[in-house]
């Protein structure tokens, strides 16, 4: 399959190693800097603008790895062009353009997925298993880590804060597992860091959600450590904790504790699905369509919003 990328940062270079080593062809980038140089590490040629891309690339399938304020015409660009693609999560620094995206791609017909590959983990159906055999009761997420090295995320209007851009990956596993949730109380707190006085994105978060399948849920997310991201999900069930963390699946209960590691690198599996899913033309095997992770967006969006009026 021919592919491209649109970006060309971090994520987009992950994606590139991925796709590589799934035998897909990448045939073009399109990115304001670093263009020519990942034209020159992973094949293809280098464009300044999707629709140039588009105009005079045979492209199967995009991926597209940007910030997220910058998403709207690129996703525009190729759903005029009929491209299908991929984009990192979050879709968006807000709701607005995404739901305009969301709109275009039911009016044309076109597939579209989105990288929220905690739900691709190998792992999942393992714990999906657990939670049928004991429902929980209540859910307990953390994203807690540092400030992202790049300076658009500092900037709220750029990335949309800590729980769209980071934890959102949690919420939208949340509601992979137990389905849709009411947001009962939501606070922020702006904290200054010496080492970003530039930051002006909420440094500390915390929502509570009601499930609508029963349990409730506590999510917190800081950026204020120095250290490596803490991302778990635990459910506490009768008698059994279940975590769920980017490295593994613990379960804990009158048994014992086991670990069973997550297996293989799920940004991969979520990569390999989308092609096959392209090229089976079947939505089905997406990890996540862009109408679901539209409203893991919502959900987000409304829990910054919500925190935000609540000083």
């Amino acid at each position: 399959m021919k592919v491209a990328l649109i970006g060309t940062g971090y994520i987009a270079g992950r994606h590139a190693a991925a796709l590589t080593g799934l035998g897909a062809d990448i045939v073009g980038h399109v990115g304001r800097s670093g263009v020519e140089e990942a034209a020159a590490r992973w094949g293809g040629r280098a464009y300044r603008d999707t629709a140039e891309l588009v105009a005079n690339e045979d492209v199967d399938a995009a991926w597209v790895c940007v910030p997220p304020s910058a998403h709207g015409g690129i996703e525009l660009a190729l759903i005029e062009g009929g491209v299908p693609f991929y984009v990192e999560k979050p879709i968006g620094a807000d709701v607005d353009v995404p739901r305009r995206i969301a709109a275009a791609l039911r009016e044309r017909g076109l597939m579209a997925g989105v990288g929220y590959y905690w739900r691709g983990m190998e792992v999942v159906p393992e714990l999906r298993r657990l939670l049928a055999e004991t429902p929980p009761v209540l859910v307990r997420a953390a994203w807690h880590g540092l400030v992202p090295p790049v300076p658009w995320w500092r900037v709220e209007a750029e990335s949309g804060g800590q729980v769209v851009e980071q934890a959102t990956h949690l919420y939208d596993l949340a509601r992979f597992l137990l389905g849709e949730a009411e947001v009962v109380h939501a606070a922020t707190r702006h904290v200054p860091l010496a080492d970003h006085p530039d930051l002006d994105v909420a440094a500390v978060s915390a929502a509570t959600l009601a499930f609508a399948s029963g349990p409730l849920g506590v999510f917190t997310a800081t950026c204020v450590l120095h250290a490596t991201v803490d991302a778990e999900v635990e459910f506490h069930c009768e008698g059994r904790k279940v975590t769920l963390t980017n490295k593994v699946l613990r379960r804990e209960d009158a048994d014992g504790t086991h670990e069973t590691p997550i297996g293989r690198d799920p940004l991969v599996i979520a990569d390999e699905r989308f092609l096959t899913a392209v090229r089976q033309r079947d939505p089905g095997l997406l990890v996540c369509d862009y109408a679901d992770a539209l409203r893991t967006q919502e959900l987000c969006c409304h829990i910054r919003d919500l925190a935000s009026t609540a000083h």
